[in-house]
């Protein structure tokens, strides 16, 4: 088989990982808001009287284990279209 054909297949698999890595490498699924625990004081300018936990949501993608996943099946269709379609022409 052709080294670029080999390549083009396995793009969706690189980038599914590349994602996948940069966002940390999770074992879960999709996450679109990601929490933020701040500790503010009760009583501002008086930590001593206690602090409670402030939780800030923010709007934002991080992928999960689907995304390597995902990227695997795109590559496995883009392999057995190319295989398939080379046995059916032969040159």
């Amino acid at each position: 088989m052709n080294v670029r054909k080999v390549i083009f297949c396995l793009l969706p698999l690189s980038l599914s990982l590349w994602l996948w890595v940069k966002d940390g490498c999770r074992f879960a699924f999709w996450v679109t808001s990601v929490e933020e625990k701040k500790e503010v004081p009760i009583v501002d300018g008086m930590p001593e009287l206690g602090t409670q936990t402030q939780i800030i949501w923010t709007d934002q993608f991080v992928s999960g284990i689907e995304s390597p996943i995902i990227g695997l099946f795109f590559s496995l269709a883009l392999f057995a279209t190319v295989h398939f379609s080379r046995k059916n022409h032969p040159k």
